[in-house]
């Protein structure tokens, strides 16, 4: 087999602790990384990915001015970056059950704990390029697939996505077109994320239609209301520029009344309560039918 050449990887390694971070780079600049960025805020990362999105992202977990595991999902998610499917390395030296959860479904694909030695960062960059996990879209979730073997729920469609970076450690760029590879990628996740969420729209409004009607506004039925508009919103914006673009007006008359029923503090009409069934079930069918 080839064997991986990294001078044309185009790798960032954020770290603000001086020490790790020029500890890092040599390791890395030993194995053959010559196209390395460095940096020490979540800021500087931000803006790389406002001009160029690299082939792979080193980054410390904690950092001080901004919360990176959010920023991860947000590449996920296709709202920061034009390659929401590149590699991400989290790194930390206090790896808690509550650090670790959050983390892993913000989609990063490894975490690797300090400190480490060169061999164990290389098996971690070398992952994605041998054998690449393939992404999952669950309701609240865009990434790698967390599970193995067993773990893997055959009820959720796993999809290839493109690799960049092992077509750049390979020499095979010349024969990807990369921008396409990602733009059809994207498009099968959107598809893929607006079946979930539409999906989560009729959940949520059974639920806090049955409640309202047995007049029981507790704070599930209030959290159920606040979540609901939040994945409203974002079904707006994925359905722009796609077949399901009608949906957005009918979105829009969901949140209306969601909002009219959230400013009556638990006393709605029964017309708004029809409502909310009747959009949600017509949402349901005009994607189903398009």
């Amino acid at each position: 087999m080839m064997k991986a050449q990294f001078d044309d990887v185009d790798l960032m390694l954020v770290d603000p602790a001086q020490g790790t971070r020029e500890s890092i780079r040599n390791i890395l600049h030993n194995q053959g990384f010559r196209n390395l960025g460095t940096g020490t805020r979540l800021k500087e990362i931000q803006k790389r990915f406002d001009t160029a999105t690299p082939d792979l992202l080193i980054s410390e977990i904690a950092l001080e001015d901004g919360d990176f595991c959010a920023f991860v999902t947000d590449v996920r998610q296709n709202n920061v970056g034009n390659n929401p499917f590149l590699p991400v390395v989290g790194l930390t030296s206090n790896p808690t059950p509550d650090l670790v959860k959050v983390a892993v479904n913000s989609g990063i694909d490894h975490l690797l704990i300090k400190p480490f030695s060169a061999g164990q960062l290389m098996d971690r960059i070398n992952a994605p390029i041998e054998a690449r996990n393939p992404f999952i879209v669950t309701y609240d979730y865009i990434g790698p697939e967390r599970r193995t073997g067993d773990q893997r729920s055959s009820e959720i469609p796993h999809m290839d996505v493109p690799n960049i970076l092992r077509a750049k450690a390979f020499g095979q760029m010349e024969a990807l077109d990369a921008e396409k590879a990602i733009k059809t990628a994207q498009t099968k996740i959107n598809i893929r994320k607006l079946e979930r969420d539409i999906f989560q729209i009729g959940f949520l409004v059974r639920h806090i239609t049955t409640s309202l009607e047995k007049g029981i506004v507790d704070n599930t039925t209030s959290a159920f209301l606040s979540r609901l508009l939040e994945v409203i919103d974002e079904t707006q914006r994925r359905v722009v520029n796609t077949r399901h673009a009608d949906l957005a007006e009918r979105c829009k008359s969901l949140a209306k009344v969601t909002n009219t029923i959230v400013a009556s503090e638990g006393n709605p009409g029964f017309d708004e309560i029809v409502q909310l069934k009747l959009l949600s079930q017509g949402i349901q069918k005009s994607f189903d039918q398009a």
